[in-house]
């Protein structure tokens, strides 16, 4: 029975993850009915971990691998989970592995893979295969959303999966294409596992239904329906000129428009929009809902309206056929391939197109009967116990395989710091290979002496004492085969509780230089990443 380590570290409180998050929930809820040959380990945060409480079963347990709530909590107040935390989520849960991961590995608690449903491979360790999760490629497509800034850590992290990650899986064929093309992921190490409906949203009866309508204020008039969060992809403002014109053409239709969504200051320069636009009392914004909130206003919409400019898949337009509503689509990106025969699209950068398919739906009520019944067909395609079974079967092939070695070293800080365990991979190559390393124990470090153990596949292979102030330069010689080294540091210490200021890392030896050798006198630098080949 394999064990799998599910890394939900970057899980944030409400629906600033956006579809992520409850895609990953349906996912363990799946697997605790599905998976009878596996057991999970759910990684947390001490801001989640509470909140997974849920999710604990006879085979699906948590562990906190990142802690000090305290500090967590104030950056998290800080940012206001504001766009920018959002577009950083996996740095930010990097940032924080960095600082606080525990000192026991993967390995050491039995893990045979992980799965990365938020991407990021952030535990990663040589040795265990890492599947992940790609929900899209936005920042390729749309680089004028992103910061140069955002845009950098955008790129690097998505190289990092693709050299991280044994296998991914993609929510739609036109995030894989993406991935090959932009990646260079082969495709043979790619899956293609669409979203699937989520039944998170019950049915409501027509009393509760009213009564939480009443409450959100939108009960009484007719309304398109657009949830989604306040991003610039989102395309708002091109639907609120849309919305503009169809109410200036058909004065007669009390028809309201109803947007939902997290983040607070992308809603508020939406909300000045709309009032500089005379629409105040037709636009609604009730923020970020609750699931019954969210059911109530699904069952009372006339349709979904959505206008995004990119999607890696788009769970809401399967969650308006759920509903039995009709779709008015964007012909962008993935939403085709979702959406199949079953919407009304539109071109999302022509409000003119925008008007055209709500005038065509709201003038034939066949129109509307047309794209109902074919949305019941449509959602055949997309049953969870198939995205779950599919979701299994890449874990079971993945660990079939031989874990991909690259030359990467984990476990070492950015200011050259280890903790108390590290690692060493390398790919497979002539014979005559052999890794050089250079460590220290800085003279100032709390403890006289330390001994470094090295392990070859999991079994002791060599042992060296470093005296405080010392730096040691040692060769290992390497197989033709890919492997990976691992290290264990005898003694650490933190900085924090040896009255050295605010470090409460657990620090081992630093390292100072790694470099494969071949007998040729080719060297590839493992680290630091930047430094010259001598």
């Amino acid at each position: 029975m394999s064990l799998i380590a599910v890394d939900l570290t970057p899980v944030v409180p409400g629906g600033d993850n956006g579809g992520a998050k409850p895609l990953a929930m349906e996912l363990l809820k799946g697997f605790q009915s599905m998976a009878k040959d596996h057991r999970f380990l759910i990684l947390t945060a001490s801001w989640n971990h509470d909140e997974l409480a849920v999710l604990d079963s006879p085979a699906m347990k948590r562990l906190c691998v990142i802690h000090r709530k305290r500090q967590t909590e104030s950056i998290v107040r800080k940012e206001g989970i504001t766009k920018i935390l959002m577009r950083h989520l996996m740095l930010f849960a990097k940032r924080f592995q960095q600082n606080l991961f525990q000192s026991r590995s993967l390995r050491d608690h039995g893990v045979d893979l992980l799965f990365c449903p938020f991407t990021a491979p952030d535990f990663a360790e040589p040795g265990i295969p890492v599947v992940s999760v790609i929900h899209d490629l936005q920042y390729q497509e749309f680089p004028h959303f992103f910061t140069p800034d955002e845009y950098f850590h955008r790129k690097s992290f998505m190289q990092d999966v693709a050299r991280k990650a044994d296998a991914v899986i993609c929510v739609s064929e036109y995030t894989r294409q993406a991935a090959v093309q932009s990646l260079s992921i082969p495709v043979e190490r790619s899956f293609v596992i669409p979203n699937c409906i989520q039944f998170r949203l019950k049915r409501l009866d027509s009393e509760e239904k009213n009564a939480l309508l009443e409450s959100l204020g939108i009960a009484a008039q007719p309304y398109l329906f657009y949830p989604a969060n306040f991003w610039p992809h989102k395309n708002h403002r091109m639907l609120l000129t849309a919305y503009g014109m169809y109410l200036s053409r058909h004065p007669e239709l009390p028809l309201h428009l109803v947007l939902t969504g997290a983040l607070t200051g992308g809603q508020q320069a939406l909300k000045d929009c709309v009032g500089r636009m005379g629409l105040a009392s037709y636009v609604h914004f009730p923020g970020y809902l609750s699931e019954n909130e969210l059911s109530a206003v699904w069952e009372g919409c006339s349709c979904l309206v959505f206008p995004s400019l990119f999607e890696g898949f788009g769970i809401p337009v399967l969650e308006a056929m759920n509903f039995n509503k009709p779709v008015l689509c964007s012909n962008a990106s993935s939403l085709p391939e979702v959406a199949g025969n079953a919407a009304l699209y539109f071109d999302p950068r022509k409000p003119e197109d925008i008007l055209r398919s709500m005038e065509t739906l709201f003038s034939d009520l066949r129109i509307r009967s047309d794209l109902i019944e074919k949305g019941q067909e449509r959602l055949q395609s997309f049953r969870s116990e198939d995205m779950v079974a599919q979701y299994l079967a890449s874990f079971n092939l993945t660990l079939q395989k031989k874990p991909l070695y690259k030359n990467e070293i984990s476990g070492v800080f950015g200011d050259l710091w280890t903790g108390g365990e590290f690692s060493v991979a390398f790919e497979s190559g002539n014979a005559g290979r052999f890794i050089e390393m250079v460590i220290e124990l800085p003279p100032w470090t709390p403890h006289s002496q330390t001994v470094l153990e090295m392990k070859l596949e999991s079994t002791t292979h060599q042992k060296w004492k470093i005296i405080r102030g010392e730096e040691i330069v040692f060769n290992i010689p390497l197989s033709e085969q890919g492997g990976f080294l691992s290290f264990g540091v005898g003694q650490t210490f933190s900085p924090a509780k040896a009255n050295m200021g605010d470090d409460h890392r657990h620090l081992g030896v630093r390292c100072k230089r790694c470099i494969l050798s071949d007998q040729d006198q080719h060297q590839i630098v493992i680290w630091p990443p930047d430094a010259p080949i001598t």
